[in-house]
């Protein structure tokens, strides 16, 4: 039903925003065009460019006339410029490279970017979970940004701003701007006519790496829902749950160390997740909290052996840091079976998912705006360069004493991720890291920290109030972001059916959900019906 033009063929961008695409709606529904051919374009689909060529402009032209959608991502030739109500493209200037860069964040405070994303009023527009976004900002040095989302550059890359032009006829419902110097550059664009809706995004990969991608899903699940194609998105949030949370401390040091915290949330009735870096004390201390954490619910990763960076510099290094970690751990756990890790540092080279794959594991945890921008997802599943299917689920947000803000409300940031998750459909996961005799991570004493672990906790429910929150540990999110890639939708002449995959999971009897043209209903009841 989607069907994918490259524009530039064998580039990184169409492989990422293809898996994006399959992240939401399942592989089932997304094709990528093997060639230019204008019988591909007919009425009722759905078609994505990806920095599209002029050869390629009558194909956008018959889109326009069809009963379509028409997504077009990255920099346009002056021959599509105009069919998306659009001046002729023209250079970036030179104040966009130093106004998309920023120092590091301070200790408590934050850091960002004069470049800036400006979201409109506009009912599409208002699928953003974001008013306003800087193309870069930092919580912690120069190495995570709390509210998850990636950088834009512009440098000419897939994940810089495209190009520089004017709106013609096209709404603009995003702008780049840097107050001051420029304003309202159109960087999200939509033109309507009797036919057809033609979404613009000024970046090759779109916001496959932010909560913005839910304008995407709202594209193409409910917008007008009435006289435009619709393709069904399966949430990442189960059926019945209006949030789904989870928590974990990486030990690093100290595995011991973490039991104030996980006694705090045991009390709570709340799973808890270990990662653990296997070259250090394996007193009994450290191994029955381990034990424990398993015990009331919750689930212990691999952190590699060593934490060395980028899983140790090598396939074979990556292969070896987990598979020996996860021998470590099954060997002190009875029981004991590790299927997933937390890339140390969250870097993610390209060798790593089919590294893990070989050595047993079926997923990781990373995503980190410091390095490795495609494996920073906005949705969770499979990820590019992946050859076995292992999944990754992003989450960036990490509560450290560090990152608590001096000014204002201390957990200022670390509430608008969890809003800003919860708006865009998404899982929601933060980390911390348990005391070792080094390092307390800003923290100062384990009392500081229990006080705002609390008033992180409390906020959920104030925020939640009455709707459904589901928290689970690291290794069920997983599991159910596998299960969900491995769903398969596909069109029929009467609607929809699954043709892989299974509606409900085994995890707790979680069901998946689907919108589609403005409602939401579980996949059961979408396919049968």
């Amino acid at each position: 039903m989607i069907i994918l033009f490259e524009g530039t063929r064998n580039d990184s961008a169409t492989q990422i925003v293809a898996l994006a695409l399959r992240r939401s709606v399942t592989k089932g529904l997304v094709t990528i065009a093997s060639d230019d051919d204008p019988a591909l374009i007919c009425n009722g689909g759905v078609y994505v460019f990806i920095s599209p060529s002029s050869s390629q402009a009558p194909l956008v032209a018959k889109a326009r006339r069809m009963h379509a959608k028409i997504l077009l991502l990255g920099a346009l030739p002056v021959e599509i410029t105009a069919l998306c109500g659009l001046s002729a493209p023209e250079p970036l200037g030179k104040e966009w490279a130093q106004a998309s860069t920023c120092a590091p964040a301070p200790v408590h405070s934050t850091a960002q970017s004069a470049a800036m994303v400006q979201w409109k009023q506009h009912a599409l527009a208002a699928a953003s979970p974001f008013t306003m976004r800087p193309f870069l900002r930092y919580d912690f040095a120069d190495e995570w940004n709390n509210l998850g989302y990636g950088r834009i550059t512009s440098d000419g890359g897939p994940w810089s701003m495209a190009m520089a032009c004017q709106r013609t006829d096209a709404t603009i419902l995003a702008s780049a701007r840097v107050p001051g110097v420029v304003e309202n550059l159109p960087f999200v664009t939509l033109l309507e006519n009797d036919s057809a809706s033609l979404l613009w995004w000024n970046r090759a990969v779109g916001p496959v790496d932010s909560a913005e991608w839910a304008v995407i899903e709202t594209f193409l699940a409910d917008w007008r829902p009435h006289d435009r194609p619709c393709v069904p998105v399966i949430c990442e949030i189960p059926h019945g749950y209006d949030a789904a949370i989870t928590m974990r401390l990486d030990c690093d040091e100290d595995i011991a160390s973490a039991r104030p915290l996980f006694e705090l949330y045991r009390d709570r009735g709340l799973p808890f997740s270990l990662a653990v870096k296997t070259d250090q004390d394996d007193g009994d201390h450290h191994i029955s909290l381990l034990k424990d954490v398993i015990a009331a619910g919750g689930s212990v990763l691999s952190h590699s052996v060593s934490h060395a960076p980028r899983w140790g510099g090598s396939d074979e290094a990556c292969y070896a840091e987990a598979r020996l970690s996860s021998d470590w751990l099954e060997a002190r756990i009875p029981g004991l079976k590790v299927r997933h890790a937390v890339s140390p540092f969250h870097q993610n080279p390209a060798y790593v998912p089919n590294a893990l794959g070989r050595a047993g594991l079926s997923g990781f945890i990373g995503g980190i705006i410091a390095n490795d921008p495609e494996m920073l997802l906005a949705k969770g599943g499979v990820v590019p360069d992946s050859s076995n299917d292992v999944v990754s689920h992003s989450q960036q947000c990490m509560l450290h004493g560090d990152c608590i803000l001096a000014d204002g409300d201390p957990l200022a940031i670390n509430k608008q991720a969890f809003v800003s998750a919860r708006r865009a459909g998404s899982i929601f996961g933060y980390l911390d890291h348990p005391f070792s005799l080094r390092y307390d991570y800003g923290w100062g004493s384990e009392e500081h920290r229990l006080s705002h672990h609390i008033e992180f906790m409390d906020f959920f429910e104030q925020e939640m109030g009455d709707r459904a929150t589901l928290w689970l540990n690291e290794d069920d999110v997983l599991d159910w972001i596998a299960a969900k890639m491995r769903l398969t939708l596909r069109q029929t002449f009467s609607g929809f059916e699954l043709a892989a995959g299974d509606a409900t999971t085994s995890l707790g009897d979680l069901s998946f959900a689907v919108r589609w043209r403005g409602t939401a209903v579980s996949l059961s009841e979408f396919v049968d019906g």
